[in-house]
């Protein structure tokens, strides 16, 4: 999942504005069309980041390379590479997402330089991108509440950005706590300067009572997950499970765990948990999968499915997905078994299947 995820205190030259933003919402309309994103990690850059060289090195093994993104080289029965790092890839991709019916990509924040950043960055040079919108996730590494922020704020004010609720830019952070008010509230102040409307700020927690904490903690607008990595029903892992039903029960379960809870949420769709090739070689960032802690792979079908549950379950609970937002794991998450972008001889079955949902 995310490399080196921590937050971090920095120095915030702008008056803090503190107070919790008044809310008036008016809830979009059941009879929409919910919005549907898809994370995007964008570890697939090969030796521009040491964790480029790790995925291609976990699946490597022949048995993985049929999750591999489509833009993959085998080089023999042991080993691959994995590089989306030229523009002719990240158009592909972008008229992919468009075919799916795809609304928006949902980054991992890496900074300039990184190597992480590079489809971030091809994307906002892709003379495309206007087909696929595109929102941030932060917390994900060092964000630069200071120099990043300012940039961020001008991405705001851009078409491209997804804006949800009347103009108000999506902004999801992920590990979200308490000592990140300062920077949150940094931009928001940000915002409010350049005459953009507040972000709306969704915070993802693993479970119901960690994202209301850090939703309270930090004045966010609605709360998240970034995937059901275990039952949401009883906390277990998934021991191997089937994918459906125990997937999809799992999102659902959370769902109204979160709704519960009182807090306006964005439902998540797990197009998989099937970490094996980070069990059988676990990565330099982590080791925490345990030997049974992941689900079998689904079908297409069987995703598609999920996310039909998903947006009929929007449209039903209109208050509590007040945004009328889905966001699904994953894009590209193919060591982690989430994934909807075409792989390995172009095998776009999963994308397929979302088209018939969303088309």
């Amino acid at each position: 999942m995310k490399l080196f995820a921590f937050l971090y205190g920095i120095s915030i030259a702008l008056p803090l504005l503190t107070d919790p933003v008044t809310r008036v919402v008016m809830p979009f309309n059941e009879k929409e069309q919910p919005l549907v994103g898809a994370i995007r990690w964008d570890g697939w850059v090969g030796d521009l980041n040491r964790a480029g060289l790790e995925v291609e090195r976990i699946l490597g093994p022949r048995q993985y390379h049929y999750r591999a993104p489509f833009f993959s080289k085998i080089i023999h029965d042991d080993s691959i590479q994995c590089r989306g790092t030229t523009q002719a890839i990240m158009d592909q991709e972008i008229a992919y997402a468009k075919y799916a019916g795809l609304d928006y990509w949902a980054f991992c924040w890496y900074p300039s330089g990184s190597g992480l950043d590079t489809a971030r960055q091809l994307y906002l040079k892709s003379a495309y991108k206007s087909d696929i919108k595109w929102c941030v996730i932060l917390g994900t590494n060092p964000f630069d509440y200071d120099k990043d922020a300012k940039w961020l704020v001008e991405r705001f004010k851009e078409n491209n950005y997804q804006k949800v609720l009347n103009g108000r830019p999506l902004v999801y952070v992920f590990s979200a706590t308490a000592t990140l008010l300062p920077q949150l509230t940094a931009l928001r102040n940000l915002s409010r300067l350049a005459g953009v409307p507040d972000p709306y700020i969704v915070v993802m927690g693993f479970s119901a009572q960690n994202a209301v904490a850090a939703a309270d903690s930090l004045y966010a607008d609605a709360i998240s997950c970034y995937a059901s990595v275990t039952d949401f029903e009883t906390g277990a892992s998934y021991n191997r499970a089937a994918y459906s039903p125990a997937v999809p029960k799992s999102d659902q379960a959370g769902w109204e765990k979160y709704a519960a809870s009182g807090k306006p949420l964005v439902p998540w769709v797990t197009a998989g948990w099937n970490p094996k090739p980070r069990i059988e070689r676990s990565v330099l960032w982590n080791s925490y999968y345990t030997p049974d802690g992941y689900a079998k792979d689904g079908t297409p079908d069987q995703i598609a499915q999920s996310l039909q549950n998903a947006i009929k379950w929007t449209s039903n609970n209109t208050n509590a997905a007040e945004a009328g937002v889905i966001l699904m794991y994953a894009w590209n998450e193919f060591d982690e078994g989430g994934w909807i972008c075409p792989t390995l001889g172009n095998n776009t079955s999963r994308l397929e299947a979302i088209r018939k949902i969303l088309k």
